[in-house]
């Protein structure tokens, strides 16, 4: 009997279910947020998984109290993932701070010291959190519920003065929507990243060393193949991001945004779309705007003899264009025909001796009329 009733709800759930448009599934996809945080001359990111992990990736600059302010405006609470891309002082600068406000879960850098204050106050921070810095490097996963997040750099060991190399490049994926955090990697990585036949699509990519000329190189732009870039930079004196860079980019019909010149720069992907808060600063897959053509006419001469010819030449439209030039004698109208680039021989015998003659030009081109007029006056 107890069965039975079970049943009898069930049916009458799914009934009510169906009649005003309820699902089974969940509803909604949740949201993953990635903020690409203005910093200056630096780096910083911070994501909002849909699960609820908190990931920081990198703290700016000497002065991390920008990067702990943002965190709190997004109500964080805890972190779970810290990131040091590498030991460089604009990008490992602030999680010091960062590590004294909330409490971090686990921190991860790839296996390359220095003997920079901004290291020494980072490991200090690390101890004395009670933590234990786990190796960046390549095939090492982040235990991340709902996104797969896996270091894809560095791949091998560099020279420990080549400390861009030594980037940790995170490839984060959430449902069909993906991105490359890339540091500042540079060619010799970025080499050795593709050599290794790894997955490294991304829609979004952080673009590597700021925009150097020595980072996204044609061959990782062709690997990472993304929709859009994030180039994180300040006023520098490094001439970042390079014009090799940005030229590389528009290549690639890559769409830019870049924090010195918008701000903090939000992704939004709910895993099948992907939104951001302001449009890009560059946007190179838009197609190019329609050329746009002036038709002109003129003649060889504008007071011919009577019964002489006159040669009428057209341009301001592709070479080859046909066009319809009517002349306006004094008694008649005549029509001839002639093609932009060429010349038009026209004998005058009709045209009347002081009377002016108009020579009205007619042209279509892709859907689109254009006119002129010129005119002459027979001696």
């Amino acid at each position: 009997m107890k069965s039975k009733l079970v049943k009898i709800v069930t049916a009458l759930s799914l009934s009510v279910g169906l009649l005003y448009g309820a699902s089974t599934t969940e509803a909604a996809t949740k949201d993953m947020k990635v903020h690409f945080i203005n910093v200056g001359q630096g780096d910083s990111i911070y994501v909002k998984t849909a699960a609820g992990d908190d990931i920081i990736i990198d703290g700016g600059n000497r002065d991390g109290s920008d990067i702990v302010s943002y965190l709190k405006k997004q109500k964080v609470g805890d972190i779970e993932v810290m990131i040091a891309t590498h030991p460089d002082a604009d990008h490992m600068g602030g999680l010091d701070d960062v590590l004294k406000v909330f409490k971090v879960k686990s921190v991860y850098a790839p296996k390359v010291s220095n003997n920079t204050l901004v290291f020494v106050d980072f490991l200090k921070a690390v101890k004395k959190e009670g933590l234990k810095i786990k190796t960046a490097q390549k095939g090492v996963k982040l235990p991340l519920k709902g996104v797969s997040a896996t270091f894809v750099g560095p791949v091998k060991s560099y020279s420990k003065n080549d400390t861009n190399d030594w980037s940790a490049v995170l490839r984060l994926v959430y449902g069909k929507k993906s991105f490359l955090f890339s540091g500042d990697a540079e060619t010799k990585s970025e080499t050795d990243m593709i050599n290794s036949k790894q997955a490294l699509y991304a829609d979004v990519l952080k673009v590597g060393h700021h925009g150097a000329k020595t980072s996204t190189s044609a061959a990782f732009l062709k690997a990472v193949k993304p929709t859009y870039a994030v180039i994180s930079v300040g006023k520098n004196s490094y001439g970042h991001p390079t014009a090799e860079t940005l030229n590389r980019l528009k290549s690639g019909k890559v769409n830019v945004f870049r924090t010195d010149k918008q701000g903090n720069i939000i992704a939004t992907t709910n895993g099948n779309s992907l939104s951001f808060n302001t449009k890009p600063a560059v946007n190179n897959s838009s197609p190019a705007p329609a050329a746009t053509y002036k038709l002109t006419a003129s003649l060889n001469t504008t007071s011919p003899k009577q019964y002489s010819t006159v040669y009428l030449y057209t341009k301001g439209m592709p070479s080859g264009t046909s066009y319809k030039a009517v002349f306006h004698y004094k008694t008649t109208n005549t029509a001839y025909y002639g093609k932009v680039g060429t010349s038009l021989p026209v004998k005058i015998g009709r045209a009347s001796t002081s009377f002016r003659v108009y020579v009205d030009v007619t042209a279509s081109y892709k859907g689109k009329n254009y006119s002129t007029r010129t005119s002459f006056i027979p001696k």
